[in-house]
């Protein structure tokens, strides 16, 4: 196995406010990530993406979103928080957690086929809002692994 090189990178930004349907269920975590990812893949969809899967599990990792633009692969990472931060979730997606999503990916990879377009890693940052909205931030390109896919 190859090592890789984990960084993050500028990519391009989009930040939008996206109206949520129905109350922010804040007293439970694990519903209310499960409420980021679907509307981050509504918001994704509504941007041209087609969603190929949700929560693609491997025994080596995870990848939230898998969907495609353009002919580009692209694996997203969706981060949530309950309200505006001093700190930017992105910076949760560490240097394993990039190395997990890398295993998933690469397994997906290989089970399926890599397209002409290539590969991307992209973050969704999802802020709920006083309103009982989202506050969406599209971080295209995150970060990057620097070697090739291929089964490990």
């Amino acid at each position: 196995m190859s090592s890789s090189s984990l960084q993050f990178c500028t990519g391009t930004t989009d930040e939008i406010e996206f109206e949520m349907i129905g109350n922010l269920p804040r007293n439970k975590l694990k519903e209310f990530g499960a409420e980021a990812e679907k509307t981050a893949a509504a918001y994704l969809r509504r941007r041209g993406y087609k969603i190929l899967r949700m929560n693609y599990h491997t025994r080596r990792g995870e990848i939230d979103i898998i969907c495609m633009i353009d002919n580009m692969l692209v694996f997203v990472e969706v981060k949530s928080a309950s309200k505006k931060t001093d700190w930017d979730p992105v910076y949760r997606i560490d240097a394993k957690k990039q190395q997990r999503m890398k295993h998933a990916a690469n397994d997906y990879i290989v089970k399926n086929e890599l397209p002409a377009g290539g590969v991307r890693f992209d973050a969704v940052i999802m802020t709920a809002t006083e309103r009982n909205d989202w506050k969406i931030k599209h971080i295209e390109d995150a970060f990057r692994i620097e070697d090739s896919f291929s089964a490990d």
